[in-house]
Parts: C-alpha cells; sequence; structure tokens
C-alpha cells in the first residue's frame, strides 16, 4: 500500500544546494516498512557519538579563533553517505511559528539576524503535549547564487535528540572499517561544548545544561564565524524552554476512547477480550498533514495481580526504532522474553492506519505480569 510521509526538507547535505521556504515539505512515498526498521537500526549505530574517545577537552579562552572550536575536523577520510526513508517524524505535532519573529527578537529571545531575511520556525510536541523540541532556522539565498547562500538552525530540546535522519554517513578506513566521528571538545563556564564538521561541509555544535539540550547547524557554506557568532549570542542570552513547554491551545484535544470510537481500531490490543479491566483509556487528537487524526492512546489495563500500559503515537525517534520489534505478525513469544529479559517495555510498529493514512508506533510496558500475558495480548492484534 501507498501512503504519503511527510519530511521537512533540510535542503544543503554535503555542499548540495537547495531552495527552502516556509512550510515547504517533501512528500516520501511509503516502502517496506520492514526494510525501514533494519535500515534505521544500523543508522543507529552509526550515528552515535563516542565522545569519550574523541573528544580531549580544552579550555576556553576569550582569545579563542572560531575554528578553533572545530581543530579536530578533518582528521580522517570523507564519509560515505547512503539514503533512508523516514518512515514517520519523531514527534506528534508541529507549531509554525515564523510570524512570530520579530516578537521573539523585540523579546530578546532570538537575535536580530538582519542578513538572513527567511525563516522557519517552529515547536513540535509529543502525543501526550510534552515538547519534543523546537527549531529555528534563518536562511539566505540572495540574487546572486552560491556566494549568499547560508542555513544557520537553532534547536533545542529537553533532552538530547536522538532522531532519525535521512542521512546515513560514516568515515571509514582503508581495510573499511567504520571509523568515530572526530569531535571537538571545548569546556566554557564549566559547560563542555561539541563541535563536528569542517569549512565547506555541515558544521554542528552542542552543549548541555540542567535546562535542556540545544544544537547549532550550519550549512556548507556558513563559516566557523558563522556558527560562533551565533553560539556567543546565545550563551549571552541563553533560550529557555519554558516558553515553548505547552502547546499553544486547541494544539491537541483531549477525549475518552469512548468518544473516539474508530480512533486507533485494530491498534489496541484486546484487553476486554482477554479479562482486563481498562484503568485509563485516553486519546488525543491533533493536526497531521493538514487534517484532525488521532495522535496519542494511552491506556492501562489490570487484570488480576497483572498491569500492562499501551500507549500509541504517530510519532517515533531513533530509540524507539531501536527498540521494536517489528510488526505484531512478527512478533514472537521468544522475542518479547528476549526483550523484555532486561527492562520492562518494548515498541511495536503498526504501519499505516486505514482510517486516518497515517503510520503508528506503539509502546507497551509490563507493569507487573510475565512475558506470557504479554504474548497473549500481542496475539490478538495479528
Amino acid at each position: 500500500m501507498l501512503s504519503a510521509i511527510l519530511m521537512q526538507n533540510h535542503a544543503v547535505q554535503n555542499g548540495r544546494k537547495g531552495r527552502v521556504s516556509e512550510a515547504k515539505y517533501l512528500w516520501l512515498k511509503w516502502g517496506i516498512a520492514a526494510a525501514c526498521v533494519c535500515l534505521i537500526a544500523f543508522g543507529t549505530g552509526m550515528l552515535l557519538r563516542n565522545r569519550a574517545q574523541n573528544a580531549g577537552g580544552q579550555q576556553w579562552t576569550a582569545s579563542m579563533r572560531a575554528k578553533d572550536y572545530f581543530k579536530n575536523s578533518g582528521k580522517g577520510k570523507a564519509p560515505d553517505s547512503g539514503e533512508a526513508s523516514i518512515v514517520m517524524p519523531p514527534y506528534a505535532v508541529q507549531v509554525l511559528m515564523s510570524d512570530d519573529r520579530s516578537v521573539l527578537e523585540a523579546q530578546g529571545i532570538l537575535p536580530e539576524m538582519r542578513n538572513h531575511p527567511d525563516q522557519s520556525f517552529s515547536a513540535e510536541y509529543n502525543g501526550d503535549g510534552s515538547l519534543y523540541k523546537v527549531s529555528f532556522w534563518w536562511m539566505r539565498r540572495g540574487e546572486h547564487g552560491i556566494d549568499e547562500y547560508s542555513d544557520l538552525i537553532m534547536t533545542a530540546a529537553p533532552k538530547e535528540l536522538h532522531e532519525v535522519t535521512d542521512t546515513i554517513s560514516s568515515q571509514m578506513d582503508s581495510n573499511g572499517d567504520i571509523l568515530p566521528e572526530y569531535i571537538t571538545a571545548t569546556i566554557r563556564d564549566g559547560i563542555t561544548i561539541y563541535a563536528a564538521g569542517q569549512e565547506h561541509m555541515e558544521k554542528m555544535l552542542t552543549w548541555q545544561t540542567d535546562e535542556g539540550w540545544y544544537r547549532i547547524t550550519g550549512s556548507f557554506h556558513d563559516s566557523y564565524e558563522d556558527m560562533i557568532v551565533l553560539l556567543d549570542w546565545f550563551w549571552e542570552h541563553p533560550l529557555h524552554l519554558a516558553r515553548f513547554s505547552t502547546p499553544p491551545d486547541g494544539t491537541l484535544e483531549s477525549f475518552s476512547r469512548g468518544e473516539q470510537p474508530d480512533a486507533f481500531a485494530g491498534q489496541i490490543p484486546g484487553f476486554t477480550a482477554s479479562g482486563y479491566t481498562a484503568e485509563k483509556e485516553l486519546i488525543h487528537t491533533g493536526d497531521v498533514f493538514g487534517k484532525n487524526v488521532p495522535v496519542w492512546f494511552d491506556g492501562e489495563y489490570i487484570r488480576g495481580e497483572t498491569r500492562i500500559r499501551w500507549t500509541v503515537s504517530t510519532g517515533a525517534d531513533r530509540d524507539a526504532w531501536a527498540d521494536c520489534l517489528g510488526r505484531p505478525g512478527e512478533i514472537t513469544e521468544e522475542k518479547i522474553r528476549s526483550a523484555l529479559s532486561g527492562k520492562n517495555c518494548f515498541h511495536v510498529f503498526l504501519d499505516i492506519d486505514r482510517i486516518y493514512d497515517v503510520p503508528y508506533m506503539a509502546e507497551l510496558t509490563l507493569e507487573q505480569g510475565t512475558p506470557e500475558d504479554v504474548w497473549e495480548l500481542i496475539q490478538t492484534l495479528k
């Protein structure tokens, strides 16, 4: 079955040029999800950064040059890349904020980027209403070709993002073995800033504070100096995530399962038929691809001493894919036993909903019970 999957187009990757405007998206055709699960699991290992081995921390000084933040860049061969389809975004709903640029600048929340007239600002939220991330993307295209090109992005989130990206890349040695990513660590005011990338390629700065995780991304045409100017501004004017912690009114609506009988049809195990009592069945709806659809289900069920929680979301990050056992028909009792041997939860990919035409990912949490209890329920989904 073919369907459309939505993905925001970050148009520049390793020197390629693209044009982006507010709310511009690429529609990707749906492929074979099982293959995507394997590819994403592969990408998880490729994209993890071994900071402990590759980032010897240097102390920041006021006289540091911009390129000193990236002094380890370029030590190695050019990355080999492979493209991967994004099955679903890691968040449930997106709120566009580009019209708020002047207000955010006047309040001192964002810098005045007069040399970047175009922008794409957004906040993304999980299905339960919690903040996933905010992104501020400043763009310049100009009238004189590549010489004026610029893409600078500030991303902030409550925790480090583990996203599936549309490009999987790694550095290889002469034997074909994977080399670690070269990262420079700079300790500034007690906070470690990690820098990756080099001139004429995409560049990245990341750091974490008690409030959240932050990342500045620059395009192949943005200089080290462009990156550090933006870093210095946010260092003096920290971006407080509390301002974006709650989605605007009307972004998500809450219902009981009885009020939305068609929502998540066939995607919730047969708890009632298996003798369970529902202690909670909550549904959130929100805007996805321009239409209002169910984006979140949260159910808690009890049968005797057994207690199981089942959640379903339109969003799935890289961690969820790495933890996914596949579709219900691909899951076996042995897989369940293995998954629950070291923790009490795993994910299940539910394919595209026939009514709402969006893919869903479920998470089962065994709060109390046995793998046999879980296997009994998974079989009701096949």
